[in-house]
């Protein structure tokens, strides 16, 4: 398997501009199609009507976020041309973020999605973005953490297991990134489960071995915040990846993350490649 489509969500700034790299270089090793849209914010359900006299304060904001947008995508044209990116389009969508991006989700194997990043407006970059996508953009996720300069996930890589079905989704969905990683750890947090003591990470090891990832097994004590017992075992591995299961404790209303994922959407410092 190979990523042919990557989507990146653009958004103005560093964090941003950093973003559009990491999913152009990838697009480049992969020989991929890269898409980069900029949902405005501007919510579909808004009346025309609303914004017909143009003098509103409304009307005058959603002018602005269409404007910032419209800047953003030419700022990712430019960078896509400096990455040498083989095939790529910019693609402006007026709508609500969530809602935008996880439609466009269903036509590509990779979204490139960021944390929430207090200098970007939030209507471009709301901070329920990244769990949003998880759940209902049928895609795995790599979300790109907020303000990094550099993302680099050539280095060491940390995949988390418990025999979930969404952590099968996440790797299988990683082996792209994995096989290019010096190294993968795969780490389960033995709670007592078969699916995450070390016998089940060895088996999976031996798994990635054969699609040609270099991987070992390891296994850790379960603890109360699993997602703080990742963050650090990616920290104590060097990773400059991190591969996971997503997961929601309840569907009130499109999505409530809890536990692990939030924990990790919250803390982490480097890039988390999600599956669901």
């Amino acid at each position: 398997m190979s990523y042919k489509t990557i989507l990146v969500h653009v958004t103005p700034g560093a964090a941003g501009d950093a973003r559009i790299r990491f999913a152009a270089a990838l697009a480049r090793e992969a020989g991929a199609h890269l898409v980069g849209s900029c949902p405005s914010g501007v919510s579909r359900f808004i009346p025309s009507s609303s914004l017909a006299g143009g003098g509103s304060a409304l009307a005058m904001r959603c002018a602005e976020l269409r404007r910032d947008a419209g800047e953003a995508l030419a700022r990712f044209e430019r960078l896509a041309g400096e990455e040498a990116v083989a095939s790529w389009e910019a693609r402006f969508i007026d709508d609500e973020a969530g809602a935008g991006l996880a439609l466009q989700a269903r036509y590509c194997n990779l979204v490139v999605v960021g944390q929430a990043d207090r200098d970007v407006a939030a209507p471009m970059l709301p901070s329920y973005l990244p769990g949003y996508l998880i759940v209902n953009g049928g895609r795995p996720v790599l979300v790109a953490p907020a303000g990094s300069a550099v993302l680099a996930p050539q280095g060491a890589a940390l995949l988390a297991w418990n025999g979930s079905v969404e952590a099968t989704r996440a790797a299988a969905a990683a082996l792209p990134l994995l096989r290019s990683a010096r190294c993968t750890t795969v780490l389960g947090l033995d709670d007592g489960t078969a699916g995450a003591d070390l016998a089940a990470c060895r088996e999976l090891a031996a798994w990635l071995k054969r699609q040609g990832v270099a991987a070992r097994a390891d296994c850790r004590a379960a603890a109360d915040d699993a997602g703080e017992v990742l963050l650090a075992a990616a920290a104590d591995n060097q990773a400059g990846l991190l591969v996971m299961g997503g997961y929601g404790r309840t569907r009130l209303r499109e999505l409530v993350l809890g536990g692990v994922t939030a924990t990790v959407l919250r803390g982490m410092t480097l890039p988390v490649l999600f599956g669901h």
